[in-house]
């Protein structure tokens, strides 16, 4: 006899009779998932282009808040966001997250004051946890024979983002300025909107007879961003500032007592004994340093390509926007090729040795552009086998979940990734601009970067990779889709 909170998983989501194979229905649910998950990485590189044009608009030096409130309230909600999945079905929730997400970025594309910005990109970060429920809705949704290749097809068309990303940023600022990218976003997430709306089926629930834990979602949503704050900040407070420390303390007391409160919890929002198991703590802390490296290293290239070439003073490219764009367009192209390679051949290979030989490849590759980035050559050949590696590693995390996560836990183990892709990327992004900083000249208040600190922030994502690599080789074999049964 079982009771409500320990009823089995009554899968409820519709499978295709074509049971293995492509058909033009799964595509399209495919592309309805693929889109608005995207549209997070696009959604972040239109706003860096946007953020000069917010600043001169309204006249403000706390302009890194256009960019940062987004990232606060979306780390914020991810627990909350992974538990509702799991209540009411992915599908509802995402519909949720898209419309908030959509009305946050037309509040600010209509905003006429730098605040009322701010408030609609605090609305907007509601879409922000997206991810956290898109890849475990693949496998609720897709027959598990297919589910290793949708996830890797929707991990590498982050390359495919990258590659236009640029361009379309350019012409909408240069037509409309900032308030052009803010409605494009607006717009787009509409799209993602009517997408899920008519193309995906409703997910079964994988959470009976439980309830919502305010407080630990407070607890661990507070802590988590405290700590994204003050790495953040920390680059202009300075490190030893007591803001810096007040917040980075706040936030980990947040986090020790996030564990006491979890273990009293009759209704956890995050299960914490999946970490217990060896595989789940690997795959996950490995996923989230191999993807923050793929992500954050691409974006702190810009500041090479971006900052003028000074003889004493400045070692950047000294690159326009525009040619940045023309430039990156080959290592883009390998990148989104190599991922979707990897995940057309997927299902034939162990997926923990290619994961493996991604990483091996990727630190290889930004060790190489740590050595050669001088001119468009050196960085288009030097950061295109960085990219083989990227495009192998954004095809393949999403398969490391899969492979270690029953279907009742994928969307606790999604979340759990995206959290830590969160958090590393804050500590890789601050320790990059801490060894920049180390390497630089400042003239009438700005500073600029020398080329021992570029080449430091490339063999730092070299570095961490190399500790992925490590961690990954302990992995043990991982469960196929088609051998774990639901909820098992």
């Amino acid at each position: 006899m079982t009771t409500p909170s320990s009823s089995p998983t009554v899968d409820h989501a519709p499978r295709d009779p074509a049971d293995g194979r492509w058909t033009p229905r799964l595509v399209l649910i495919l592309i309805a998932l693929a889109w608005p998950t995207q549209l997070l990485a696009a959604g972040g590189i239109l706003g860096a282009n946007a953020i000069a044009g917010v600043a001169q608009a309204f006249h403000t030096t706390q302009v890194v808040w256009f960019g940062l409130t987004l990232t606060l309230v979306s780390t914020l909600l991810t627990p909350f966001v992974i538990k509702l999945g799991d209540l009411y079905g992915k599908r509802r929730v995402m519909l949720a997250m898209t419309a908030l997400g959509a009305l946050g970025e037309l509040l600010a594309a209509l905003a006429g004051s730098f605040w009322l910005v701010l408030a609609g990109r605090a609305v907007a970060g509601c879409y922000g946890p997206f991810g956290a429920l898109s890849f475990a809705a693949v496998r609720d949704v897709f027959p598990a024979r297919l589910v290793k290749q949708a996830s890797g097809i929707m991990g590498s068309s982050v390359g495919l983002v990258a590659l236009g990303s640029p361009f379309l940023a350019g012409w909408l600022i240069d037509t409309w300025g900032y308030r052009g990218v803010l409605w494009f976003l607006a717009a787009a997430t509409a799209v993602a909107f009517a997408l899920i709306a008519l193309l995906v089926p409703e997910t079964p629930r994988h959470a009976f007879g439980s309830r919502l834990d305010w407080p630990g979602g407070l607890i661990l949503g507070g802590g988590l961003t405290a700590v994204v704050y003050a790495l953040g900040q920390g680059q202009s407070w300075g490190w030893a500032d007591v803001r810096t420390l007040g917040w980075l303390g706040a936030g980990a007391a947040a986090l020790i007592a996030f564990l006491f409160v979890e273990r009293s919890s009759p209704h956890p929002i995050l299960d914490l004994r999946v970490l217990r198991r060896r595989p789940v703590a690997l795959a996950l802390t490995a996923g989230g340093l191999g993807q923050t490296v793929a992500f954050t290293m691409p974006g702190l290239a810009i500041l090479l390509a971006l900052y003028p070439a000074i003889p004493g003073v400045s070692d950047g490219l000294g690159w326009t926007a525009h040619h940045n764009a023309v430039v990156s367009v080959s290592w883009n192209l390998v990148m989104f090729g190599t991922g979707m390679l990897v995940s057309r051949y997927l299902r034939r290979f162990d997926a923990r040795r290619v994961w493996c030989v991604g990483l091996a490849v990727m630190a290889l590759g930004y060790t190489l552009v740590g050595f050669h980035h001088g001119d468009e050559l050196q960085l288009i050949v030097t950061s295109c086998v960085a990219n083989v590696g990227a495009g192998v590693v954004v095809s393949v995390a999403p398969v490391l979940v899969i492979g270690v996560v029953s279907r009742d836990e994928q969307g606790l183990g999604s979340g759990m990734l995206n959290m830590l892709i969160s958090l590393f990327g804050a500590v890789v992004t601050a320790g990059a601009y801490a060894v920049l900083g180390a390497s630089s000249t400042t003239v009438d208040g700005t500073a600029f970067y020398l080329d021992a600190g570029y080449s430091g922030i490339f063999w730092l994502g070299a570095a961490v990779t190399v500790v992925a690599l490590v961690l990954s080789v302990f992995i043990p074999r991982l469960r196929d889709p088609e051998e774990s049964p639901a909820g098992g």
